[in-house]
């Protein structure tokens, strides 16, 4: 049969903070023909194993003959797929599978790295690599899109920002560096320090944090991480988590509310990430 939806349903919007993801079903067996990247894109399979025939595989800007591919892919192999790659016809059969793909889409690569990044030159299509860290990657980012983005966008922005970072420096001779300085100044500090205080119940992203300094997110991310010890991520859940026990000794705040004056989605988000830093559920907290 051919498949109706041969690129799969988008799972991201435009209030989206990260890469673009979207999620291919498709059965048993089958068949696609005619696909084209417009831009660089990360695959992850999960399901059945299959034997996969490709035909007619090339990346357009080389102007290369046509490939053919026959493989047997297993769950948890990774397609690179560099902008501009066509396929002219997929074949499979074995089983039921589900592909995650993300998108490197430009524009949303620049808000992330501050430059454009470079495409895959990796010589063409890649199929079935197996590569652990991509597969961690991406599933985060599919968990964050299917359960409403609970941890926020700096956790969704850092993912994505990882993700482009890791496959630029493992699979292509380029590198994304941005030359800038190699420390955040104590004024800066400061100001990052305030900022975050006065604006936790706000969902702060990568991009805001980075925007305030002047540096890319890239380049922000290593030197918040250099000065900080933690990632941007991981100190707005420990800032947000301070205040949250400070209110706690008002008996008169219900955890709900509290919840999301410190910047969690819910009181379920509060209490997940309260008993992990602390062993103890913001109730047990308050009575001790």
């Amino acid at each position: 049969m051919m498949v109706k939806d041969k690129y799969g349903r988008p799972l991201t919007g435009t209030d989206w903070a990260g890469l673009p993801v979207r999620l291919g079903e498709f059965g048993a067996q089958g068949a696609i023909a005619d696909l084209h990247g417009e831009s660089d894109a990360v695959l992850v399979w999960t399901g059945a194993e299959n034997e996969v025939n490709i035909r007619g595989s090339k990346l357009d800007s080389l102007n290369a003959r046509e490939s053919r591919s026959a493989f047997v892919r297993r769950s948890g192999m990774v397609d690179l797929l560099p902008s501009g790659t066509s396929i002219r016809e997929i074949e499979w059969g074995g089983g039921a599978m589900e592909c995650v793909s993300v998108s490197f889409a430009p524009d949303v690569v620049r808000s992330l790295v501050g430059q454009a990044a470079p495409s895959l030159d990796i010589g063409g299509p890649r199929y079935g690599l197996v590569d652990a860290h991509v597969v961690d990657l991406v599933k985060r980012l599919q968990a964050q899109v299917q359960t409403g983005c609970p941890l926020g966008p700096a956790y969704v922005q850092g993912l994505s920002l990882t993700l482009v970072s890791y496959v630029a420096q493992r699979y292509s001779p380029h590198t994304l560096r941005s030359g800038e300085p190699s420390r955040l100044d104590a004024a800066q500090l400061d100001y990052l320090q305030r900022y975050i205080d006065e604006h936790l119940a706000a969902p702060i992203g990568l991009l805001d944090l980075a925007s305030l300094v002047g540096y890319s997110p890239d380049h922000f991310s290593r030197l918040f991480k250099r000065a900080f010890g933690t990632t941007p991520h991981r100190y707005l859940t420990c800032r947000r988590l301070e205040k949250a026990k400070s209110m706690l000794r008002d008996p008169r705040r219900s955890i709900a509310s509290i919840a999301i004056d410190c910047g969690f989605s819910s009181q379920t988000h509060l209490t997940v990430a309260f008993k992990k830093a602390t062993g103890v559920t913001p109730g047990v907290y308050r009575r001790d």
